[in-house]
């Protein structure tokens, strides 16, 4: 009897064995089900990211964002303004528009790390109130093709900027807006055009004084 207790106790004891592994199988093939759909969850956001990123650049045309059929401008004329809205719908208090504004073309500096595409929102709602947006990729950034190992300088990295204020007009002016290290573009810009530069604007961007460099502003900052 002993003998036979014994037997159904080893017995009982190797189910239990091949029952534990059995569900550590199991809980390893499930860990790595969950693995492969975390990776496959990763892997078609990135797909739709780059596709995203893609169809911005297609929106920019030499360097900046080209206009539209049908743009959001055209879209919302005929939509009541905000401050009416807030105000009951009083169209009497809406504020006047800009058409006497004399210098209506923005030139946006993108920052570092950064392209003409991250004004997106910007510029449609600078086209919202009338004026004329330029969104434009500086050397090596965005869609433009310069290798970027041979950018040595500031004024290599600006030469988009420069090029496009050196091709306007002489009775044109226009309003640059930077923001991050592209201020440090601008303030190059300012020096050379002085003329063609009407007003500059500084998004929380680097402002470079008379003799100092760029990086000297990054190391203050640092310090």
């Amino acid at each position: 009897m002993g003998n036979l207790i014994c037997m159904a106790k080893k017995d009982g004891g190797s189910k239990g064995n091949n029952g534990s592994k059995s569900s550590r199988r199991m809980g390893v093939n499930r860990s790595q089900r969950k693995l492969l759909a975390e990776e496959e969850l990763i892997h078609r956001q990135a797909l739709s990211m780059a596709l995203h990123q893609h169809q911005l650049s297609q929106r920019f045309d030499n360097g900046s964002m080209s206009r539209r059929i049908g743009s959001t401008s055209s879209r919302r004329k005929n939509l009541p303004d905000a401050d009416a809205l807030a105000n009951g719908g009083n169209q009497d208090k809406v504020p006047e528009n800009l058409e006497n504004i004399k210098i209506k073309k923005f030139v946006l500096i993108h920052g570092e790390g950064f392209g003409a595409w991250c004004w997106y929102k910007t510029i449609a709602q600078l086209e919202e109130v009338g004026l004329v947006p330029v969104a434009l990729d500086l050397a090596g950034s965005g869609i433009d093709t310069t290798d970027t190992i041979c950018i040595k300088t500031l004024a290599e990295y600006s030469k988009p900027l420069i090029s496009y204020l050196e091709n306007l007009p002489e009775d044109e002016k226009v309003i640059l807006v930077a923001h991050s290290t592209g201020g440090a573009c601008v303030s190059h810009a300012l020096e050379l055009f002085p003329e063609k530069i009407s007003k500059a604007i500084f998004v929380c961007a680097t402002m470079v004084s008379d003799g100092q460099r760029p990086f000297d502003v990054f190391a203050a900052e640092v310090r």
